[in-house]
């Protein structure tokens, strides 16, 4: 009896560490730098960023002009995906700042932010308002050919990506610094308290998970199915 039960249990656990990986693939956020003390992902999922200078303190990463970070390995998929900053620039919002490069710095082509309203050169419009010294988060997705940009949470426009200019080359993402095809004269000095990365846009503005082991909902099943198991055989 006691083997029949040791094999149904290791059986019963087996199949519940089957659903958590395919639970952590699946989900919708993928990798989170929070900048608590280093450029690691804090999910454990990614590559640790890379930077050009700057520091990290506060639970953020400041920066001076064309001092920013570089993400290899960046995203599940080049084609489908989402990405959500927490920034602030504190020198000027004047001009072409770059945000997001995804063309490892040898294109103009990019996220920006502009005269205080949010682009993405060439492909979409300048909309919404970014002010001087004060935190916003930016999102950008890309989903089925188009790409969808978001200020604090709210869609600004949806446009037609035939050119896949927000295709990485070779999965890089460079952030804040900006491309040697302007010289390098479209950046600017700032901050970011986060860089996430999702599968689409449907976790934006969610909190990350404090680590990755299996959820406390998973756990919680496991247990209650275990003592079912216990209990049918007589022995709770």
């Amino acid at each position: 009896m006691f083997h029949y039960i040791k094999y149904r249990l290791n059986s019963l656990l087996t199949i519940t560490m089957l659903v958590a990986i395919s639970l952590s693939t699946n989900a919708a956020l993928i990798k989170s730098y929070d900048f608590n003390g280093n450029l690691e992902d804090s999910l454990g999922n990614g590559l640790t960023l890379t930077d050009s200078g700057g520091v990290i303190g506060g639970g953020r990463y400041s920066f001076l002009s064309n001092q920013g970070l570089r993400l290899a390995s960046a995203l599940p998929s080049t084609t489908d995906y989402g990405i959500e900053i927490r920034l602030q620039i504190n020198d000027s919002v004047a001009g072409f700042n770059k945000l997001i490069d995804f063309q490892d710095l040898a294109s103009d082509l990019g996220l920006y932010e502009l005269n205080g309203t949010i682009d993405f050169f060439t492909t979409g419009p300048n909309m919404g308002s970014v002010a001087l010294n004060t935190d916003f988060t930016v999102g950008l997705a890309r989903s089925g050919g188009q790409i969808e940009v978001f200020l604090d949470g709210i869609s600004l426009f949806t446009a037609a990506d035939g050119s896949n200019e927000a295709v990485p080359i070779a999965n890089v993402l460079n952030f804040f610094e900006d491309d040697f095809h302007t010289s390098q004269g479209e950046a600017f000095a700032g901050s970011v308290d986060f860089i996430r990365i999702h599968n689409d846009s449907s976790t934006f503005g969610t909190n990350p998970p404090a680590s990755t082991p299996i959820p406390a909902t998973l756990f919680l099943l496991v247990v209650g199915l275990a003592g079912i198991f216990f209990q049918r055989l007589g022995l709770l």
